[in-house]
């Protein structure tokens, strides 16, 4: 399992980027709400999400991550809340809670339909990670770590699929999204 403290520590929030799937879809977020950048890393969806008027939580694994997050939203007057949560073992048991959820090179099956319920009804999830086998070194190695071709589709079939593209891993030549997932649908 890799350090995140040891990785965040190095790392600056300024530098933090969004998922295509968001900057790609912003047109579907709604003018305000309530927004969970799950698993958030450094909060780079989450800064995003701020800057379109949305009140953001994010939850990470990192208390650096965590510390860093609330510092800069602080510093730049962002709408951005960032929390230490373990989401391979804390499940939350709020339900309804979120217009937007996003989702960004993170998966933890046993969470997954979790964030289904965490929705608003009429909420969005944006969903963005790889699929597939592992090629020339690109994302995780461990199949644990991927998704399935079509599980999100499976996962979140009750959903309304606002947005779908799953590049396969032998598209040639190469794409920014080879070998992912990019998904918004609304509950």
């Amino acid at each position: 399992m890799a350090d995140w403290e040891a990785i965040y520590a190095e790392k600056s929030v300024v530098d933090a980027s969004s998922a295509e799937v968001l900057k790609d879809n912003t047109h579907l977020l709604p003018a305000s709400g309530t927004a969970l950048d799950y698993a958030s890393g450094l909060a780079g969806n989450g800064q995003l999400l701020a800057q379109q008027g949305l009140a953001v939580t994010a939850w990470d694994y990192s208390l650096a991550a965590v510390e860093k997050i609330n510092q800069f939203a602080a510093a730049e007057d962002l709408n951005l809340h960032a929390e230490v949560k373990d989401l391979e073992q804390d499940y939350p048991l709020l339900s309804g809670q979120f217009d937007v959820i996003c989702v960004s090179y993170f998966l933890y099956r046993p969470s997954m339909k979790k964030l289904y319920d965490l929705l608003v009804p009429g909420g969005l999830l944006f969903y963005q990670t790889f699929s597939g086998s592992q090629r020339d070194s690109i994302g995780p190695s461990r199949e644990a770590f991927r998704l399935r071709r079509g599980e999100l589709l499976q996962t979140f079939a009750q959903m309304e699929l606002l947005f779908y593209r799953e590049d396969p891993q032998q598209l040639e030549p190469r794409s920014v999204y080879s070998d992912q997932v990019l998904f918004v649908a609304k509950k």
